[in-house]
């Protein structure tokens, strides 16, 4: 089997772009930031927010899902583990990259 590669692994899954709202609460320091949902793959989702996590920081996050039909969609609710943290505007928002570690139902 060949080393792992970050770069190459984190894309090999189907991302769906999302765009929804999300709460996301600091497993760390218990604080709660509030920020979007921009993409979802099958075990990771990236966030944008103006909360600057911790490398490898545990985050429980509860991502709103878009109505369907008139009615209203199924929260996903998952704990996540930071990846990385990009900065998107100087100072103000950031892009985090998660792996999920559980989902919640």
């Amino acid at each position: 089997m060949p080393p792992f590669d970050a770069r190459h692994d984190r894309r090999t899954s189907r991302r769906i772009s999302m765009g929804c709202k999300a709460r996301i609460k600091s497993l760390n320091t218990g604080e709660t930031h509030y920020g979007e949902c921009t993409d979802l793959s099958v075990d990771g989702l990236a966030l944008r927010s103006s909360f600057v996590p911790q490398h490898k920081e545990r985050l429980r996050v509860i991502v709103l899902a878009p109505s369907v039909g008139g009615m209203p969609g199924q929260p996903l609710e998952a704990e996540v583990e930071v990846r990385r943290c990009n900065e998107i505007e100087r100072g103000r928002l950031y892009e985090i990259g998660t792996r999920i570690i559980v989902r919640h139902r």
